[in-house]
């Protein structure tokens, strides 16, 4: 020990003295915003960040499995439209496509435009690149079908995504709520059960249309 610079007999510093700082609880804030489950496994919540880290993974999973199945139907109801239609696909934007869905031929769309707005807007050229005529209402109804499953699964993807967002901030505000002294006692008395009660998660459920459902329910025995 150092004495005191000024001339006293007590001890006014301990070189062998450590300065110890506990866990954060804006940091495992800020790592729940980042990926939900590290906040809690920061803080040692060892259940609490598998309970997250498992809905993250399962939530990126479901997003990613809508894009692809998203894209794979986009691709088919173009090449249907080539097939069916006579449309040349390549080059073409969603507008395009979006047109067909509405109007069975390529003249069809010009008359109804060039009826309703005159000239302001243009019309599509008269040439084999621009043209289409659906073969039948058959074809056109399944072409129909076709594009709104695609449309339904993008349409998914960003919903899955969203309770993404859900659940960082239900993550967040969990670790804001933890008890981090408790923690540390149940640690040192190696229990493993924290005492957290009920803790909420976010969800999604599909419905027989394919639709998503999202939703926050809670999980016991934590």
């Amino acid at each position: 020990a150092k004495e005191n610079p000024f001339g006293r007999g007590e001890s006014f510093f301990e070189d062998d003295t450590k300065f110890e700082r506990g866990p954060s609880k804006w940091v495992a804030a800020g790592l729940s915003l980042l990926v939900p489950g590290a906040g809690e496994l920061y803080l040692g919540d060892r259940r609490g960040a598998a309970i997250f880290l498992s809905a993250e993974g399962a939530i990126w999973s479901t997003a990613a499995g809508f894009y692809v199945h998203g894209n794979w139907r986009k691709e088919e109801y173009r090449n249907f439209a080539a097939i069916n239609a006579g449309a040349n696909p390549e080059g073409k934007d969603d507008e395009f496509f979006e047109d067909i869905l509405h109007y069975s031929s390529r003249d069809s769309y010009n008359y109804w435009m060039h009826l309703i707005y005159r000239d302001e807007i243009p019309l599509y050229p008269e040439t084999d690149e621009y043209f289409w005529e659906w073969e039948s209402d058959e074809v056109w109804d399944e072409y129909g079908d076709i594009r709104a499953s695609s449309e339904r699964s993008f349409r998914n993807a960003k919903i899955v995504l969203g309770v993404g967002l859900i659940n960082r901030v239900i993550s967040l505000v969990h670790v804001l709520r933890t008890d981090i002294e408790a923690f540390d006692a149940n640690e040192i008395s190696g229990e493993e059960d924290y005492g957290c009660g009920v803790m909420p998660t976010a969800f999604i459920t599909v419905s027989p249309d394919g639709s998503i459902n999202p939703g926050i329910g809670v999980v016991k025995g934590f």
